[in-house]
């Protein structure tokens, strides 16, 4: 018969059917791969995605399991002359197959397709009557031994279950239904020995940053690295606990001072810090601070949020100033949310000078809020919280158009040709319509772009830099000034110089400060800062300036311009009438 006749044969069979030649590399005799010559058309019904492949190879690794050992049948169906078969389950296709390998005399490979969904039906069925025979049959002949089995395992489950109520699964410290039983317990014991016991709280300082730069399993690990070092420390005397997040919480007993807790708590920090995991610690002693257990949790709360205020990484122990503190900041959050509907901020604007001319450069826009009961609020108190909250956004976008208004009515009214500095809160830098707003606000009130300088601090590039810088200098294609504020403080960086597209740089008020002092330490850093970014190109401002002495000196080292109060106070608006109208002088006594 010709060959023809055979491939009119196998269009004829029901059955799928791939014919495919061996592919051997130089001096091997195992075959890689099989270049597919022939494939019938119920091959091509069941499947018409094969049409495509020029390879077993390409056939296989896009409908069967990885797993499959079809190279290895194949070569040995072809060596041995045998016929070889394997059956697999294809996902694609929901489907058991069995494929028949044949090799003829001249190493042609017949591959044959065969459902067999039915048969595996069948088998996995007999598969479970002769598993439930089974058992049975082992209830039946050994019902002792199983009902002991059966103990066991509810035992086992029993054990488990109490585990897990009693423990967080991800680093197997004890969880909060066990603390609220042990503290109770360290009450009891505590008062029949008339000692001391102290709860820490402990959290993991920037966990978020580390989630979001390098992913949530590395913030797992660091999670698990601290519960396996608060693990090390407990005794009869200690016990640690998660609370979820990435909060701890640690009971100590049987020490009798602030001291020897804090001796404690420090042995702690050393360990974590060790490896690489900063931490801020708080703790409140029974009965000293309180007897009642919520007050010795929210003390000891206040205490480790006191550690984040002032620079994380450290311990702290609850003090009365703290609850002082708390109630205030608690009274402050609670009248913050009705303090725009009740226009209760205000904006008060200060002036900046040429420090040689004496002519007026611009003015900050400053806010101020005034409560009808707490009366004047510090803006280090309320601005804080308003950023925590998010109500620094709306907050921010009322302060952006009042400012920008204006500016526009002294540019209209007084002919004022100077700069309008506005502070912008990072919080309000991510927001995702932050620029459209600005771009808005500058079009709605027809304000010459080089008149609005936009005011931040270096804690916009805690996180997300790249997106920061980005946002920074869409700003500055707009032609709008960015004026970087307490420069020398915090996460102080000369690289941010470079990174950041800058306009102006604020020296800050602590440097300022001590200008005069005859050692020169603040002179000459002022000095080389001044005579760095002046030579980058960028505009200079001495915040804090309170004295003639002081201004001297920046005349002096070459500072361009000046701010506070010894040239002007922070004032109303309309206060602002007096400077506009070219009478400097009584800036000062306003």
């Amino acid at each position: 018969m010709e060959d023809k006749d055979y491939k009119f044969i196998l269009e004829k069979i029901s059955a799928p059917i791939l014919v495919a030649i061996p592919e051997y590399k130089k001096d091997e005799d195992f075959a890689e791969d099989f270049k597919i010559t022939f494939i019938n058309d119920s091959f091509k019904r069941l499947f018409p995605d094969f049409i495509k492949d020029k390879t077993a190879s390409e056939l296989c690794l896009r409908h069967m399991p990885p797993e499959v050992p079809w190279t290895e049948i194949a070569n040995e169906a072809i060596k041995s002359g045998e016929g070889q078969s394997l059956t697999y389950y294809s996902p694609n296709y929901a489907t058991w197959f069995k494929i028949s390998m044949n090799a003829t005399a001249n190493k042609l490979l017949l591959l044959t397709f065969t459902n067999v969904n039915n048969e595996k039906e069948t088998e996995q069925r007999l598969l479970r009557q002769n598993l439930r025979l089974a058992s049975l049959t082992d209830e039946l002949s050994d019902s002792r031994e199983d009902l002991k089995k059966r103990l066991e395992y509810i035992n086992s489950l029993n054990a488990q279950l109490e585990f897990n109520a009693y423990h967080d699964m991800l680093t197997g410290l004890y969880g909060r239904r066990k603390f609220q039983e042990d503290i109770e317990q360290f009450n009891v014991e505590t008062d029949k020995k008339t000692g001391k016991f102290a709860i820490f709280i402990a959290d993991i300082d920037d966990l978020k940053l580390a989630n979001d730069s390098l992913g949530h399993r590395r913030g797992d690990e660091l999670i698990c690295t601290t519960g396996d070092v608060l693990k090390s420390f407990e005794s009869e005397d200690v016990k640690a606990y998660r609370f979820g997040g990435d909060e701890f919480l640690i009971l100590v007993k049987n020490l009798s001072s602030h001291e020897e807790f804090l001796d404690f708590g420090r042995k702690i920090l050393s360990n974590l810090n060790e490896k690489g995991i900063k931490l801020s610690l708080g703790f409140s002693m029974y009965p000293d601070d309180t007897k009642i257990r919520e007050e010795l949790l929210r003390y000891a709360d206040m205490a480790m949020y006191e550690v984040k205020r002032h620079g994380k990484n450290d311990i702290d122990f609850f003090k009365s100033i703290m609850r002082e503190r708390f109630m205030k900041r608690v009274q402050i959050q609670t009248r913050l949310s009705s303090a725009m509907s009740n226009d209760s901020f205000h904006l008060y604007y200060q002036p900046q000078f040429d420090a040689r001319t004496n002519k007026l450069r611009g003015f900050e826009a400053l806010l101020r809020w005034q409560d009808s009961e707490l009366g004047w609020i510090n803006p280090e108190q309320f601005i804080p919280i308003a950023e925590e909250t998010k109500l620094v956004i709306p907050l921010g976008d009322w302060i952006l158009e009042t400012a920008i208004q204006t500016l526009k009515q002294w540019q209209d009214e007084y002919n004022f040709d100077g700069i309008m500095s506005i502070n912008v809160s990072p919080i309000q830098l991510k927001k995702t319509t932050f620029i459209q707003d600005l771009k808005a606000l500058v079009e709605k009130y027809e304000i010459a772009h080089e008149s609005l300088e936009i005011e931040i601090t270096e804690g916009v590039l805690i996180d997300n830099k790249e997106d920061v810088i980005n946002l920074l200098r869409q700003i500055r294609e707009m032609n709008i000034g960015i004026s970087l504020d307490d420069f020398g403080t915090g996460y102080s960086s000369l690289s941010y110089l470079q990174m950041l597209p800058i306009t102006t740089l604020k020296i800050d008020k602590s440097f300022i400060a001590n200008i005069t002092d005859k050692s020169g330490v603040e002179a000459n850093i002022t000095d080389s800062i001044i005579s760095m970014v002046t030579k980058m190109g960028l505009d200079t401002i001495a915040e804090g300036v309170e004295k003639p002495e002081q201004l001297n000196v920046l005349k002096d080292i070459n500072c361009r311009n000046i701010q506070g109060f010894l040239k002007g106070k922070p004032m109303p608006k309309a206060r602002c009438e007096t400077i506009l109208n070219g009478n400097y002088e009584l800036a000062d006594h306003l």
